[in-house]
């Protein structure tokens, strides 16, 4: 017994011995958690290219495709139920009951008065999930690529107040209404036209236009779809609520939580004004990965390139671009150019200055036409420098022969060549001799 106690003694006494003193304790560092890596993000070309097809819409009409977007699984069962016996008959307070029994969210019930807009996203899933992915991972950017493709839109004549809608600026920002609050116009247009000369080669805007609108009613720029209705409940609770200014345009999604919770009636309650994007992966079908389609992979996001979309510098054919430089439409007066001038009359050959410099073209030199250098703004200029030298040219030409070729019309006295150097003489003279 007490060779135990003697023994259990000297096995304490070991072990406190091999216990280091508080002084050379150990700290481990603290366990660090493995962060989610930051889903891909779109550029801005791309997200221009993406939203080009409905920047034009209405602001809330705009918002519900946005939100709709994230739900792309919903949308095509809304599409589905929408082609069902007698649905799409539906309307009013009718159409109000026959949705209550449906799992959607808002914004999706919110499209079936819109079967164009709902099948366009429908039929065009790729796109659609595309949007959705970029709505609910870079809302800021998506709100600020529509206000810079409006203002694209708006400085080539192309956006403005009309019977179907009202065009205003607010804060900086441009709002899109409709004209009557009682009935809302789609609009209906080719990016490529309505935008001028597209800046991105490589993103070219993403375009499906609805059948019976692929004809001549998209080349002179915007068309209107038969007025909707407004249905009451389904109508009028949320809009976006612009902020910022050039190129940092943002903004959110201002919902009336009363009345989104009155659509919302088999999903759980919306508790405050803000929205929020769905859970990616869940039931509504939104993409946790950029998925595939017509913008290709998601890119690098960086500043806004020089020729982005609604910058001043943007060059696109004059006929488009300009509005106080268009030729007079029928039925309505003349309008002039920047100085109020008239632009039927053509423009004489200017000088070009020294060191060979290009001057600008003329906006009566430019391609004619509603798509007239719509893909080559860029040597607009060059192109109608070069036209006005071959017409004085020719108007030259007569009782001198080959000679002839020499030089543009002088202007004045002698020795105004258009790049005349040395003494008199021709376009390309030197030391006073011309040059073929």
């Amino acid at each position: 017994m007490r060779l135990s106690l003697l023994r259990g003694v000297a096995f304490i006494a070991a072990a406190a011995l091999m216990v280091p003193p508080p002084g050379f304790a150990q700290v481990l560092p603290p366990v660090e958690q493995p962060t989610a890596p930051a889903a891909p993000l779109y550029n801005a070309e791309q997200l221009d290219a993406l939203l080009a097809q409905i920047a034009l819409y209405p602001d809330e009409l705009l918002t519900q495709v946005l939100m709709a977007s994230t739900y792309p699984l919903e949308i095509v069962g809304a599409s589905r139920w929408l082609a069902q016996g007698s649905n799409k008959a539906l309307s009013g307070d009718a159409l109000v009951q026959a949705l209550k029994a449906q799992n959607w969210d808002p914004s999706v019930k919110s499209l079936v008065p819109f079967p164009q807009v709902l099948e366009m996203l429908n039929s065009n899933l790729d796109w659609t999930q595309q949007l959705g992915y970029a709505f609910a991972n870079q809302q800021n950017d998506v709100w600020n690529s529509v206000q810079r493709l409006r203002v694209q839109a708006q400085s080539a004549g192309m956006l403005q107040s009309t019977e179907q809608q009202t065009v205003a600026v607010e804060s900086g920002a441009i709002v899109i209404q409709p004209a009557n609050p009682q009935v809302v116009y789609v609009p209906v247009y080719n990016p490529s036209v309505v935008y001028g000369s597209w800046p991105y080669p490589a993103y070219p805007p993403a375009y499906y236009p609805p059948p019976g609108y692929v004809g001549s009613a998209l080349v002179a720029g915007l068309a209107f779809a038969a007025g909707v209705a407004t249905v009451g409940a389904l109508w009028g609770w949320c809009g976006p609520r612009w902020y910022g200014g050039y190129g940092n345009w943002g903004g959110s999604v201002n919902v009336n939580v009363n009345r989104y919770n009155n659509i919302n009636v088999n999903r759980p309650p919306l508790s405050q004004g803000g929205w929020r994007p769905p859970a990616a992966g869940g039931p509504g079908g939104r993409p946790a990965r950029p998925p595939g389609g017509p913008i290709g992979a998601a890119g690098r996001p960086a500043q806004l390139p020089a020729n982005a979309i609604g910058r001043p510098n943007v060059q696109v054919p004059g006929n488009l671009a300009r509005p106080q430089q268009q030729p007079a439409r029928p039925g309505g007066p003349a309008v002039g150019g920047p100085t109020g001038g008239n632009p039927s009359r053509p423009s004489a050959p200017q000088q070009r200055p020294a060191g060979g410099a290009t001057r600008q073209a003329s906006p009566s030199q430019q391609p004619g036409g509603a798509f007239g250098g719509i893909n080559n703004s860029r040597n607009a200029g060059q192109f109608g420098q070069r036209g006005a030298q071959s017409r004085s040219v020719q108007q030259q030409r007569g009782g001198s022969g080959s000679a002839a070729r020499a030089a543009p019309q002088q202007r004045g006295g002698a020795g105004g060549g258009a790049a005349a150097r040395g003494g008199g003489g021709g376009a390309a003279a030197r030391g006073g001799g011309g040059r073929r």
